[in-house]
Order: structure tokens, then sequence, then C-alpha cells
């Protein structure tokens, strides 16, 4: 009962923002994501993304940040030029689902399901990529996690082969693709397993 009552507590959360009178409102609390009135449950919430948009104009580009959330078919974001707010906001969005999804995600994996992440599929073993041939048609590469570094590197998950650690094979922006967080913080749990073959195998590390 204690825990349930310091996770309810850690992610509560009350904002308005935008201008009047177009002003809007969030609040997250164990019920769900309350957006303008509307509530959303927390088992409805099947993706988030968030990250740094620079907007270009004038001498100095202008920082906004922008945090979503959504269901299957809806999408809801907030967008700010306040630091703070947003990184208060984003904590609370990962306690509150993202580490739902995080569990979830790991556990479909050792079921045997597979993930999209634009060009990207994820399956347990490595990830599959999807690429454009110079004479037409469409390659799939598979890669086991054996054989791949990553990391975040500006603004994107950056994955590189290891035999070939200046050639990038891929990136997916935390900003614009759904859940790239969630993947992120799975493969920082496989850097800690003992057996790195199976990114299900992360799960009791989360």
């Amino acid at each position: 009962m204690g825990k349930s009552k310091s996770w309810r507590h850690e992610i509560d959360f009350q904002c308005r923002f935008g201008l009047w009178p177009f002003q809007k409102t969030l609040s997250i609390s164990h019920k769900g994501f309350e957006w303008c009135g509307e509530l959303i449950p927390l088992k409805d919430i099947e993706r988030l993304r968030w990250g740094t948009e620079l907007k270009r104009g004038g001498i100095m580009p202008k920082r906004v940040y922008a945090a979503a959330f959504g269901t299957k078919s809806r999408e809801y974001e907030i967008k700010t030029r306040q630091k703070d707010f947003y990184e208060h906001l984003v904590e609370r969005y990962w306690k509150a689902s993202g580490i739902r999804l995080l569990a979830k995600m790991l556990d479909g994996l050792g079921g045997g399901e597979t993930y999209e992440f634009g060009k990207l599929r994820l399956s347990d073993c490595g990830i599959a990529l999807r690429e454009k041939r110079l004479l037409g048609g469409v390659r799939t590469s598979f890669y086991e996690w054996k054989e791949l570094a990553w990391g975040a590197v500006n603004g994107s998950l950056s994955f590189v082969s290891r035999e070939k650690p200046d050639r990038l094979l891929f990136g997916l922006s935390f900003l614009w693709v759904d859940n790239t967080h969630v993947l992120y913080a799975a493969l920082k749990l496989l850097e800690q397993s003992p057996d790195k073959t199976r990114l299900s195998k992360a799960a009791k590390f989360s």
C-alpha cells in the first residue's frame, strides 16, 4: 500500500498552458491523463515522445521543448520554452506510462512479438533494417545485438556496426518517433544484463 501511495504521489501533476482564451489543461494521476476535461486511462496510453526542436529565424535559433503522449488513434502534445517545466513534465510521463510501456514491450518480445520504429523492426534478438536498393526494391538486413553499438547522438538513438563504428546504420529521433525513449531504456538495461543476446532477458533489471 505504501509503495502504491508513493507512486501516486510521484506521478501527480497539473498544469495550464497556452494563451487565454485558448488555454489548455493537463492533469496526470493514477486514473490517467486528463486533457482539457477528457480522461484518457493509463492503460490506453500506447506511445510517448519528447525532445528539443530548434526554431530557426533571427540571429540565434530558439529552443522549443515538445512532449507528446497518445493512444492508438489520437495524440496530445505540449510545447514550451521553459526547460524546467518540460523536464518536470517528461519525468511524470515516464513514471506514469513509460515504465509500463517498457515492461509491456520486454514481455511482448519474450513472447515472439516484434515492434516497428519507422524502418526499423525490433525483435528480441536484434533489429531488422529495411533499406532501398540503388536499382530498386528493398533489402532487409538483420543485426544481432552483439553486432551493434548504440547511443544518444544529436537528439537521436543511433545504431552502428561494431565492426564499422564510423558508419551510421540507422537513427531514430527521440522527438519524432514514438517510444524511442522506451527502446533506449530497454537497451540501457540490456547493457547491464549478463545475457546480451535477448532484449527480453533485461526485464528483470527493469
